[in-house]
């Protein structure tokens, strides 16, 4: 009945994804967009209950056959509700021509024998340089090299590095005990499928560092995990936080790990003055969209900065479980909420995690927080009211859970105090 009733799922699912990828551009139809995903989410939500405790190797495989399918579907499709991946080819034509890709926006002058008429109008802030690292670069000129011009062919590679991802999570469930049914939680989740394999984000390589770090912590080989998180941190940054939750952190050899991963990345790439900080900083700066928490409510991003950061340090401090996956959710969905802004794709790292320690409030989330994608639906364009309820509501259910369960692991210390 189980295995009827994921399958049924996975049907569902794969028929939202056609649905999805048969709309030639979401962003001018975002309300088909919210529809076809939140059914997709349905779909994605029956099924992972319906495999949580699958161990048997029949459920398996029709999760990663469904998986798979669903992510083939998208592949193809234009990138729209984001257009981050045509930056990517941009950037790679540039260093083809012979120019540093950080030196001047695709506006600029020097670089208009470049423009086209289908990657240079679909750029978002044409008028910004690259806020991509020089690993991630690096990345964009080899998928160049093999197929010029190709969005597609860069969604693929990015699509490769996020089955990585999926294809370490299996024996981290296996090392771990757990049941290898909540694999659909990862593979399933129509957040992810969206945003690497329909919009082709950056993030997709981020994920396999992260699954892989996780998996070398639950074997005890903090000095591996600290490696792997170097790796996704000159990607991207952010996974460095992840590292003051190894239970090997304070050991010489482990932060030598780290530290010497990134510093090799920075010095093989020539050095941090080849990395784009002033753009970066832009970006923190004056991007907003989707404000998080603390912006929300004050327009500073040095502040939510301040506070993400705060927050990082205050769970790292508290201690808890001896592996990087189980403490890793409540870092990660604090340091996403938090932030500056929140893009919908910049919660695809919580994902595996969730696969391992399931949040039912933070598995919502991800959900959710596609909702920020109402921006298109009027114009001028803007995030209605009701669409970032719809997009928190499933926090302050996780808030008020934590809130609860630590009243009541209170309430049970003193007690134990009381009874001695």
């Amino acid at each position: 009945m189980l295995l009827l009733a994921l399958s049924g799922s996975g049907l569902g699912l794969i028929a939202a994804c056609w649905g999805l990828a048969l709309v030639p551009n979401l962003a001018l139809a975002p309300g088909a967009f919210l529809v076809l995903f939140s059914l997709a989410f349905l779909a994605y939500g029956c099924g992972a209950l319906a495999a949580y405790h699958l161990r048997n190797g029949l459920g398996v495989t029709i999760i990663v056959a469904i998986g798979l399918v669903a992510r083939v579907i998208l592949l193809p499709t234009a990138p729209s509700v984001s257009t981050d991946a045509y930056r990517y080819v941009w950037d790679a034509r540039v260093a083809a021509a012979g120019i540093d890709p950080y030196a001047y926006p695709p506006t600029a002058p020097q670089v208009a024998a470049l423009r086209d008429s289908n990657i240079y109008p679909k750029l978002n802030h044409p008028t910004w340089q690259t806020v991509y690292p020089p690993p991630a670069q690096a990345f964009f000129r080899a998928v160049y090299w093999i197929a010029p011009d190709s969005v597609t062919a860069t969604k693929l590679a990015l699509g490769i590095g996020e089955l990585l991802a999926l294809a370490a999570l299996v024996p981290l469930l296996l090392t771990l005990d757990l049941p290898a049914g909540r694999l659909a939680i990862y593979a399933w989740n129509p957040l992810l499928l969206v945003e690497v394999w329909c919009s082709g984000h950056l993030d997709a390589l981020v994920l396999p560092t992260v699954a892989a770090a996780a998996l070398a912590s639950a074997r005890r080989r903090d000095g591996l995990a600290a490696a792997l998180l170097g790796v996704g941190t000159l990607l991207k940054l952010y996974p460095a936080v992840l590292f003051v939750l190894l239970p090997g952190r304070r050991r010489p050899s482990v932060v030598a790990s780290f530290a010497c991963v990134v510093a090799a990345g920075v010095i093989a790439t020539g050095g941090l003055e080849r990395w784009p900080l002033a753009p970066i900083a832009r970006y923190v700066r004056d991007e907003y969209f989707n404000p998080g928490l603390v912006r929300s409510l004050v327009n500073e991003p040095a502040l939510a900065l301040t506070v993400t950061a705060a927050w990082v340090i205050a769970v790292a401090w508290r201690g808890g479980a001896a592996h990087l996956a189980e403490r890793g959710v409540p870092l990660v969905s604090g340091f996403i909420a938090l932030s500056p802004n929140v893009f919908p794709w910049y919660a695809v790292w919580l994902v595996p995690l969730l696969a391992i320690t399931p949040s039912a409030p933070l598995i919502v989330f991800t959900g959710t927080i596609a909702f920020a994608y109402a921006f298109f639906l009027a114009e001028p364009w803007a995030i209605p009211w009701w669409a970032r309820l719809v997009e928190v509501a499933p926090l302050g259910f996780a808030v008020a859970r934590a809130l609860r369960a630590l009243s009541v692991e209170t309430l049970r210390a003193r007690a134990g105090v009381g009874a001695e």
